[in-house]
């Protein structure tokens, strides 16, 4: 959008804080776009406000994985994402009944872990057990390190281990910001 469609805005006083509908309320937007006619390959194009918090939501969201067995650390470089968690069942397990727990630490070299009166972190777990499977995962965050939020996976269910334990699908979803 050229600046004289901006003072336009701005003289007849259409600026808004508030979205009438954002189902239907449109923002302009720019982006470089192979399909211009004037030359310079700048494009003014709009979308719903509804559209523009999903598809921003959607640039801020990534997958990751990380095996417990190898490394305790999974370094992210977006503020929501999905960790796909694996455990050997001798190497990286919690034990049963909140005996022991693994640490998880999720870093992201954007954010600043010195004050931790300033991270906000939210996280949920799904786990998918297979059979003779008995991990029910519990996370509590325990702090941090200069570079990253430190989480411990305990096992809460008091009955011994099985066979076939931590095969099943071990997903993290969080989300983590500075204020």
């Amino acid at each position: 959008m050229d600046i004289l469609n901006w003072l336009y805005l701005r003289k007849e006083q259409l600026i808004r804080t508030k979205a009438n509908n954002p189902a239907t309320d449109l923002i302009a937007l720019g982006a470089e776009v192979p399909f211009t006619q004037r030359g310079d390959g700048y494009q003014t194009y709009a979308m719903t406000i509804q559209d523009l918090s999903v598809a921003g939501d959607v640039a801020n969201t990534d997958y990751y994985t990380v095996d417990l067995a190898v490394t305790s650390v999974v370094n992210v470089t977006t503020q929501k994402g999905v960790i796909e968690i694996t455990m050997n069942e001798t190497l990286s397990a919690p034990k049963p009944a909140f005996v022991s727990s693994v640490v998880l630490t999720i870093a992201n070299a954007d954010m600043d872990f010195i004050d931790l009166d300033k991270v906000y972190i939210q996280f949920s777990t799904y786990y998918s057990q297979t059979a003779n499977d008995t991990f029910i995962p519990y996370v509590l965050s325990t702090g941090g390190a200069p570079t990253g939020i430190n989480l411990d996976i305990y096992n809460a269910n008091p009955s011994p281990a099985g066979l076939s334990q931590f095969k099943g699908k071990f997903y993290l979803y969080y989300e983590l910001y500075n204020f």
